[in-house]
């Protein structure tokens, strides 16, 4: 056999293992920079979402929340003492996702991130979230209202205020009849804050006074090729949200 049958023949068993066996495809999703959210005090986040429609299995952002009952008002909430007065737990959860904000962590973010710490993907009233946590980019802007009885909502570059809502996975949660971010009686009671009922909300018992807040968290988010089974990128911390009350 002479030196250039062997070498056809090596080549095509080459390409036979290349296309039969395959090559591991490695999947990344960019994190939001910590810099294209600007927060004020808490009731208001401006995002700035950058594009992510040239990674062909990217499918849209997504937030995940968690509410914590508290019995303290706070302007602005920064600090670790901060975060520990609104709520203990509030104060371990954000320790806890911190080693997956880091930028220059190896931590992988997936769904049970979030939902080992009963965080919740957030939801829209009317509007889906791909169309609004648009893939292709754009400006986001939470509004938390201080107002009593008003609602907190979201728009995408000046659009239409769309009401938040919370998640739709809930098995029965309270007030039944209001599925807003809303300060309710039937949201801050320690008794509801259950996995059959309010799951999406962390309790504080022995308190007089009775707030809530709302830790919210944004991320890529897109799909395996392989196994059409959900991938995310590195999630950002976009702010800690007061709820307003509703009377």
């Amino acid at each position: 056999m002479n030196l250039i049958r062997k070498r056809t023949i090596l080549s095509a068993l080459f390409l036979f293992l290349f296309f039969s066996c395959g090559i591991e495809e490695y999947y990344y999703l960019p994190k939001v920079p910590e810099s294209n959210i600007t927060s004020t005090l808490t009731d208001s986040a401006r995002i700035e979402l950058p594009p992510i429609d040239s990674y062909y299995y990217a499918t849209n952002y997504s937030i995940f929340y968690r509410i914590y009952i508290s019995g303290v008002t706070l302007p602005t909430i920064q600090t670790p003492g901060d975060r520990s007065s609104i709520n203990l737990g509030l104060a371990a959860d954000f320790n806890t996702l911190s080693r997956y904000t880091d930028a220059s962590g190896s931590a992988v973010t997936t769904l049970n991130t979030f939902r080992s710490l009963n965080y919740y993907e957030i939801a829209l009233d009317g509007e889906k979230i791909a169309d609004i946590f648009s893939k292709y980019g754009g400006t986001l802007e939470i509004l938390f209202p201080t107002s009593q009885g008003f609602y907190p909502t979201v728009s995408l570059n000046n659009g239409n205020a769309i009401r938040l809502r919370r998640s739709g996975e809930l098995t029965s949660p309270e007030p039944s009849g209001d599925p807003f971010f809303r300060n309710t009686d039937g949201l801050n009671d320690n008794d509801n804050a259950t996995a059959l009922k309010n799951a999406d909300v962390a309790g504080r018992a022995g308190i007089a006074q009775r707030f809530t807040y709302v830790s919210m968290y944004i991320v890529a988010r897109g799909y395996n090729n392989d196994n059409f089974s959900q991938i995310y990128g590195k999630p950002t911390h976009i702010n800690i949200f007061k709820l307003p009350d509703i009377n």
